[in-house]
């Protein structure tokens, strides 16, 4: 049996051999570093040891339980990487009785492919563990040979099953093929996961604040997921931990820890232990914004539409060290409805080894557009949203998503003194004849009424043109002219506007009677295909030959602050760019 598996049983809950009732497993409990006194011996040096920029120490909570009926069922496939071994014409399942029998089949998604790993989660299931009499897979109407190599099952996030060197195995039609397999060994753990690693996919760094960090995770399995924070990064192998999380099945496993009492503008290393022992591959850097308010130099980049399977471009942005990095939307193209397809497409975008590795070290904010809400040109009208923002949620890691009244994607995220308002074009778009709808409309005025900032930006999947397509602004042209007067009757200066969506990147004016004309910064696409070049008014120029991100260099010190915005290639060479100072947004 494997390290991996006998420290599950240890720590995990299942037994408790560290506390008595089992046999010691060596490192399987090992000491955790306490951020209070001992009560036996007074001994206070932990405490005074730690550096004031540290955060306290978070106590170890009770060991993991898992229910004996099972709610929810987790199953992961991996296709064995040989030649013809992949298929997605047989219809497979997998049962746990002669009855009870789940399809493995990702809805929207060409699965099980040579070599690569499918994730199928069941709800709700109330199936008694002691019912579970087998493991069996099963193939119907096999049209194509297909070879398992790994397969595993969690109860309840718990991992009770798993096997690998399956690939021998062959499903199909065939004489020489598999209709049916049964283990003959049941339930046990013949492996520690179908994945390589506990930790599967991040980190990655979410909405960081001045005292707070947010770090995403995703595991294969509910584990206990620890998060040290050191100055140093040889500190890692020392700290204890500052934050605890247990990722669930009704997440995907993914989890954010949040960590408040840190310092401003103060660099941090992160890392990840699993069942209490470091995970070295999941590890991160990152330094905390300074106070909210404060002047100084920004650099931000944002793009949208990310179809391909390579992705290059993201080394071209992480070789800018940005400061953040925002999707604007079609950030993948799941167009779907279906809870376990969003999945699939989340994590296939975090296994893009360029992406990941921005996303690790760079604040990442996000909102969508319609291929990554339910389809393309898709609405509040149409199904699938409350599930579009089920799988938004478990896949970010912000601050907030929406408001109690208007649930959504739209929030707000501030760094120094520039404000981001990131919108919801698609929960409420179609209805009250508005893109926003009326909730949404009114908090995004209320809360650029009350920021301070510098510059305000306002993120958006879709276009602001007056004069474009069904799929942008133009659309509503009411709540457009609606919401720029609201910009004037309220007073509201320092606004850039910023969108993604149409396959190409482009700068424009655009037009705002009664007050100053707003700047529009368009970056699309980051991996995609190219839609030509149109010639609107107030447009500066416009590219449509290749893949491209906008990089936004700011700096706010001066008298007249100023920010350079350029088009920015996948090779990585500045194509276009605009200056503009603060006081040519300001009202007339």
């Amino acid at each position: 049996m494997s390290a991996w598996i006998l420290l599950y049983a240890a720590c995990s809950g299942d037994v408790t051999p560290c506390e008595g009732g089992g046999e010691p497993v060596d490192s399987a409990c090992p000491e955790t570093t306490s951020s209070t006194e001992d009560s036996d011996s007074g001994d206070t040096s932990t405490i005074d040891s730690r550096d004031p920029a540290l955060p306290p120490l978070a106590p170890e909570p009770e060991p993991l339980t898992f229910p004996e009926t099972v709610g929810n069922l987790t199953i992961a496939v991996r296709t064995a990487d040989t030649t013809y071994a992949g298929t997605d014409d047989n219809t497979l399942s997998l049962c746990l009785n002669e009855t009870a029998c789940w399809s493995l089949d990702v809805e929207d998604v060409d699965d099980f492919r040579v070599g690569e790993l499918d994730v199928h989660h069941f709800e709700e299931l109330a199936l008694p563990r002691a019912s579970v009499d087998r493991v069996e897979l099963r193939s119907i109407d096999g049209q194509d040979q297909w070879r398992p190599e790994c397969l595993s099952v969690q109860f309840d996030g718990q991992p009770v099953y798993c096997a690998d060197g399956l690939s021998e195995l062959k499903f199909g039609i065939e004489d020489d093929e598999l209709s049916s397999w049964t283990d003959p060994e049941g339930l046990h753990l013949g492996c520690s996961s179908c994945y390589e690693r506990a930790v599967t996919h991040g980190p990655m760094l979410g909405a960081l604040e001045p005292h707070l960090a947010r770090i995403w995770i995703r595991s294969e399995a509910t584990r206990r997921l620890g998060l040290r924070l050191a100055l140093t990064s040889d500190a890692l192998e020392t700290e204890g931990v500052v934050a605890w999380q247990d990722p669930s099945p009704e997440r995907d496993y993914t989890a954010v820890f949040e960590v408040p009492g840190l310092t401003p503008d103060t660099l941090y290393h992160a890392a990840v232990e699993v069942n209490g022992l470091l995970d070295g591959t999941s590890t991160t850097s990152f330094v905390t914004p300074p106070l909210e308010g404060t002047r100084g130099d920004t650099t931000f980049s944002f793009g949208s539409c990310t179809r391909d399977d390579d992705q290059p471009i993201f080394d071209e942005i992480a070789a800018d060290d940005p400061d953040l990095f925002l999707f604007v939307g079609d950030n993948h193209y799941a167009n779907t409805e279906d809870l376990n397809s969003l999945r699939w497409f989340y994590r296939w975008g975090l296994e893009v080894p360029e992406r990941a590795a921005l996303l690790r070290d760079t604040v990442t904010l996000a909102t969508w557009d319609d291929h990554d809400f339910v389809g393309n040109n898709t609405d509040g009208t149409d199904s699938g949203g409350e599930t579009a923002l089920r799988a938004f949620t478990e896949y970010w890691a912000h601050r907030s998503y929406g408001t109690e009244e208007a649930p959504g994607v739209f929030h707000t995220y501030s760094w120094r003194d520039l404000d981001f308002f990131l919108v919801d074009d698609r929960t409420y778009r179609g209805i009250e004849d508005s893109l926003l709808g009326e909730a949404q409309t009114t908090w995004l005025l209320d809360a650029l009424e009350a920021s301070t900032a510098t510059f305000k930006f306002i993120v958006c999947g879709s276009q602001w043109t007056p004069d474009g397509s069904s799929d942008s602004w133009a659309a509503f042209p009411d709540a457009r002219a609606a919401l720029m007067q609201g910009l004037v009757d309220r007073g509201i200066d320092g606004v850039v506007l910023m969108s993604g969506d149409v396959h190409r990147s482009e700068f424009l004016w655009r037009e705002n009677p009664g007050g100053h004309d707003l700047l529009e910064l368009t970056s699309s696409p980051l991996a995609n295909t190219n839609a030509g070049c149109t010639s609107p008014e107030g447009q500066l120029f416009c590219h449509d030959d290749g893949n491209y991100y906008v990089r936004v260099d700011l700096s706010t010190d001066g008298d007249d602050p100023w920010f350079v915005a350029s088009i920015v290639d996948e090779a990585g060479n500045d194509l276009d760019s605009v200056i503009v100072h603060r006081t040519e947004l300001d009202l007339p």
